[in-house]
């Protein structure tokens, strides 16, 4: 692998003869394009393509907050598949062929350790009518994490599997203790529901809370 710098013709991506140019991380590399293999692959490798492609369509859902929310990346990883790596080990459930995402057990955030970690909403309550959603949480008077502050952000997530739809909301503060959502019609049937919070200055963040599946309607 061979790292690019620019020249007289600029920068780009893309295959030039057997060169393929690609971005990685903050970088531009040269690799060679792999050569077809006429090697039929294995019931494990064809398993764990299979949920790498799974994890990779779910998680690019949350592209805008994986840059921050996953803290101590590893050297040779971009967030994103650190991301990635985190909930393909530990979020998709079933056998192969038929792998699904255990939402449960999704994580959209984790802190490098104790000390960039903030705590979450302290008696998180969901409640649903119709169409609209509050998600309310307390004022914790003694934080576990001394980091916690009033003017944290709340990162609200809300997925429909049936119909690939997703939404989120980033606009609370911790201090208002609540969000209030009215979601589209096109989000009638069974949703699942995420939340964390971060800091005004996104160098700490909450474990990922699962706030459980719920059912719209209209």
């Amino acid at each position: 692998m061979a790292i690019l710098k620019q020249g007289s013709l600029g920068i780009f991506t893309g295959k030039i003869g057997a060169l393929v140019i690609t971005k990685w991380k903050d970088k531009y590399v040269g690799k060679s394009k792999p050569k077809p293999s006429a090697k039929k692959a294995s019931a494990l490798q064809l398993s764990q393509r299979t949920k790498i492609r799974l994890a990779g369509k779910f998680m690019r859902r949350f592209k805008s907050v994986v840059s921050f929310s996953f803290q101590k990346v590893p050297k040779n990883m971009t967030a994103m598949n650190y991301a990635m790596w985190y909930n393909l080990r530990d979020a998709i459930s079933g056998e192969y062929p038929d792998f699904t995402m255990d939402y449960a057990k999704v994580r959209l955030s984790e802190p490098a350790d104790y000390a960039t970690e903030i705590d979450n909403g302290y008696n998180v309550a969901v409640t649903v009518s119709g169409a609209r959603i509050s998600v309310a949480w307390e004022a914790d008077e003694l934080p576990d994490n001394d980091e916690t502050k009033a003017t944290d952000r709340a990162y609200f997530f809300c997925f429909h599997p049936e119909k690939n739809r997703f939404v989120s909301l980033e606009s609370s503060q911790r201090s208002d203790l609540k969000i209030d959502l009215n979601l589209p019609d096109l989000f009638a049937g069974e949703v699942h529901m995420w939340l964390f919070f971060a800091s005004d200055n996104l160098k700490y963040v909450s474990q990922t809370e699962y706030l459980g599946e719920f059912v719209i309607g209209f």
